[in-house]
């Protein structure tokens, strides 16, 4: 009869794979309702602000991207509106930066018109790009504080199309802007590295847990004097962490007391730095990928260049193609957005981000 060695390892800390964390941005009608739920449950903006929140590169491409959008000043030519642009005191300035941030995040974004008697613009306001709904037709929207509730509970403010006849007659209307025809809601031009930003959220908790664990992270300890109930087992695991896992105890020595040499209690060392390694590769790949979907180069937002250091000539070449194929054209779909609200051209004026290196140089 072959007796069975029962070896039961346990890790301290595991999760999951990256893509069940991922929320795709599936679109329904909902029974009884009138507005497209914009994700499975009705959550697909807030995954997005999660990752914008959660992953370094993301955040700091969309944040860069945003400057360079919103160039080197903001002129708006209206009458009425070139100082504030509502009775909040917020500027042409603060309006295009917030809108500017949600064309990259979401590719999309939403106004408020306020209308006078004369049905003329009155008033402009933001609104959160993540807290609008929209019907099928894209003729009502729907605006909440906390789309999270159960559908039941959700209260929301119901809105006409600025661009829709009915919104012609209404003195309170929302302008709304997608980049995709065929669907409700829009898609990030990043979407196709949803993948990639989740893997270096990972990285990086990765890394918060193997300080946080300490030396659980690189040793296994054997107990080697029987196999004690689940309960038993809860309480030791739990023991060692205490005593043992955390920064804070660093360093700090392990004593083991036992009746003879079989029973003692043994420790093997994990190869750490061949994780780190792969870790490492992986970082580097994750935020290509993310540069990749954006179709601009890490120099433009101070990143990698303690590797290659500072060149002058090719930040204006990657800014020059950058500028080309993703600023211009943001800047011009905000200003269209404008000039369609005002019914005027060059109702908004975006001076271009620019910089001289030479007077940089010599200052």
């Amino acid at each position: 009869m072959t007796n069975k060695i029962q070896t039961n390892v346990k890790f301290l800390a595991t999760d999951q794979f990256v893509t069940s964390n991922i929320i795709e941005p599936t679109e329904r009608i909902l029974k009884d309702k009138s507005f497209v739920s914009w994700g499975e449950v009705n959550n697909y903006p807030d995954y997005i602000e999660q990752l914008y929140q959660n992953v370094a590169t993301l955040h700091s491409i969309i944040d860069g991207t945003t400057d360079y959008i919103c160039g080197d000043s903001i002129e708006c030519s209206i009458i009425n509106f070139q100082e504030y642009i509502n009775k909040k005191g917020d500027t042409p300035e603060d309006l295009i930066s917030w809108i500017a941030k949600d064309l990259v995040k979401y590719n999309g974004f939403a106004l408020n018109v306020i209308k006078n008697r004369l049905g003329t613009p009155a008033e402009i306001y933001y609104l959160d790009f993540r807290k609008v709904r929209s019907n099928k037709e894209g003729t009502k929207f729907y605006y909440s504080d906390d789309w999270g509730k159960s559908y039941g509970r959700v209260k929301y403010v119901e809105y006409d199309s600025f661009l829709s006849p009915e919104g012609q007659t209404k003195g309170s209307t929302i302008y709304y802007y997608k980049n995709d025809i065929n669907r409700v809601y829009p898609t990030p031009i990043y979407s196709a590295s949803i993948i990639a930003c989740e893997t270096e959220s990972k990285i990086s908790q990765f890394h918060l847990n193997n300080i946080a664990n300490s030396f659980a992270s690189n040793y296994i300890i054997n107990f080697n004097n029987g196999r004690p109930s689940d309960e038993i087992q809860e309480e030791i695991e739990m023991e060692v962490y205490d005593k043992f896992c955390g920064v804070e105890n660093t360093g700090r020595p392990m004593l083991s007391f036992n009746d003879s040499k079989d029973a003692e209690t043994t420790i093997e060392k994990i190869d750490a730095d061949s994780f780190a390694d792969k870790y490492n590769a992986l970082t580097d790949r994750t935020k290509q990928e993310i540069f990749t979907a954006f179709r601009c180069s890490p120099i433009l937002f101070g990143i990698d260049q303690e590797k290659t250091g500072f060149n002058a000539n090719e930040y204006a070449e990657a800014f020059r193609l950058f500028n080309k194929t993703l600023v211009e054209p943001f800047q011009k779909k905000i200003i269209r957005a404008f000039d369609k609200i005002f019914n005027t051209k060059d109702s908004i004026i975006i001076k271009p981000f620019t910089i001289n290196f030479d007077k940089e140089i010599n200052a």
